[in-house]
């Protein structure tokens, strides 16, 4: 008897664990979670105590700020997220984005996608970045792995012109465009070296050690996507940042989250904000109440800037707005289609006796739920083809460009794009002679020459010929832009 008490005990002893750890942590007040798993779980130690320290600060101003960090359990399983409307805020923190995404799995990722696709806040760090992304180059190398949440296009890093993360120590302080200093360390962003210099949503800061104004942090719609650390703490793994600095970091932070989820914790104000020049008048200077300490930006100063014969905002279409310190007319899209609208029927298509038509498919979009397909099943060329006419009529500096997938052509098939200009078709691309499998989407950009330029019978075109089932081209997010 004394032993079968002790086997129900012991049973019992195994049991309830089980039971505790299957509860969801967030309490009925808690408005902000980060996922924290460190080891295989993909968040950098020193990244998770960043954030803690970051919340904890931000908690210390606003005692409102309810958080809770969650385990690749609590992610997959134990915490729908959509049961949780009070939550604002998601973190997905910095670390290894392979590892996050290989931990968490797709029941982490459909739970966290569905968490931002209901409007609330999410913010994600450097690791947190390319996890976000739907794929990424690391190192030069290319990585699509599938349990990456595919929310934002390719990224890139680490950007060895500011820090290499091979190199020791792998970090470094550098200049973003608020006048401030973040710790980089490995972070992506577009437009460096392997990805399109353009991307989806507000720079909210950009690189200034570095050509380009590539960017440093992202807002796109309710995301906050970060390369630089503002969240990173002084003597905390990390050396050369200041306590000052930080504190300025957490400000720019806390706001900045604040605007993409909607909330309205309380942030203390900037300690001795910037000043211009210096030499005198302060107290929040700028190009308006002290032009003697501050230079006006290029679209308030008087100059014609970028020799169009067009000075300041509003007369320069450059500026966006009085306080834009750049005259140069930015890229005018002309055309964009992502698919989105499920259908092809601002197209003309094309095929041959037998051949199958391009369509909207959901089967492996770039970005979003659909993408142009074509499983041609003929190698009568062209097989299938999509094409679409765009006038460029007004405009100079025609680009073409769009992310293609090719799947299983062997050196029998054939895909092409092209553009026409009124009498000749031209080529962008072809496989030729080739095979082409490609592992994920791979971007195409083309500079067009003048015979693109005002031309109210422009066209581009997709032709895919192949005959097997196995066969595919898919398209995604094309554009012609212009200026």
């Amino acid at each position: 008897m004394k032993f079968k008490y002790f086997l129900i005990f012991g049973l019992f002893l195994l049991i309830v664990p089980q039971l505790i750890s299957a509860a969801c942590p967030i309490q009925s007040d808690t408005n902000v979670v980060f996922y924290g798993e460190t080891g295989t779980g993909g968040v950098g130690t020193v990244s998770k105590s960043w954030v803690i320290h970051f919340l904890d600060w931000w908690k210390s101003y606003d005692s409102n700020v309810k958080y809770v960090i969650l385990s690749s359990a609590d992610v997959t399983s134990n915490c729908n997220l959509a049961d949780y409307p009070n939550v604002k805020v998601y973190l997905q923190p910095g670390g290894n984005a392979y590892k996050q995404q290989r931990k968490l799995g797709s029941a982490g990722k459909n739970n966290i996608i569905n968490y931002i696709d209901s409007g609330r806040g999410y913010v994600a760090m450097c690791a947190g970045f390319y996890y976000t992304a739907g794929d990424y180059y690391w190192q030069g190398s290319y990585y699509d792995w599938s349990n990456l949440l595919g929310k934002y296009p390719t990224v890139e890093g680490s950007l060895t012109d500011i820090q290499d993360y091979d190199q020791s120590p792998g970090y470094t302080l550098t200049d973003v465009s608020n006048g401030e200093q973040m710790i980089y360390y490995g972070g992506p962003t577009r437009g460096w070296r392997q990805t399109p210099s353009d991307y989806p949503g507000i720079g909210l800061l950009t690189y200034t050690s570095i050509p380009n104004n590539l960017p440093a942090v992202i807002k796109y719609n309710n995301m906050l996507l970060t390369s630089v650390h503002p969240e990173a703490y002084e003597n905390d793994g990390i050396t050369g940042l200041s306590t000052e600095q930080r504190e300025r970091n957490y400000i720019w932070f806390a706001n900045a989250i604040n605007d993409v989820s909607g909330t309205s914790f309380n942030v203390p104000q900037l300690p001795n904000p910037p000043v211009c020049g210096n030499l005198v008048c302060e107290n929040g200077e700028t190009w308006n109440n002290c032009p003697s300490d501050c230079l006006a930006p290029q679209c308030s100063d008087g100059l014609d800037n970028d020799g169009d014969l067009l000075i300041d905002y509003p007369n320069d279409p450059g500026c966006i707005d009085a306080n834009d310190n750049s005259e140069i007319d930015g890229p005018i899209e002309l055309f964009s289609d992502d698919f989105e609208s499920g259908t092809l029927n601002n197209w003309v298509l094309s095929k041959v006796s037998g051949g199958n038509y391009w369509t909207a498919s959901i089967t492996n979009p770039y970005l979003g739920s659909y993408h142009a397909q074509c499983q041609p099943m003929s190698t009568s060329e062209p097989a299938s083809t999509m094409e679409k006419t765009i006038s460029t009529s007004g405009y100079s500096n025609i680009k073409a460009s769009y992310y293609r997938k090719l799947i299983g052509l062997d050196i029998a098939d054939e895909f092409q794009a092209k553009w026409f200009d009124g009498s000749t078709w031209t080529i962008l691309e072809q496989t030729g002679s080739n095979s082409a499998n490609d592992a994920g989407y791979l971007y195409k950009e083309f500079n067009l020459p003048t015979n693109a330029e005002n031309n109210a019978n422009f066209k581009i075109k997709f032709e895919c010929t192949a005959g097997a089932v196995s066969e595919f081209c898919r398209i995604d997010n094309v554009k012609i832009t212009a200026n």
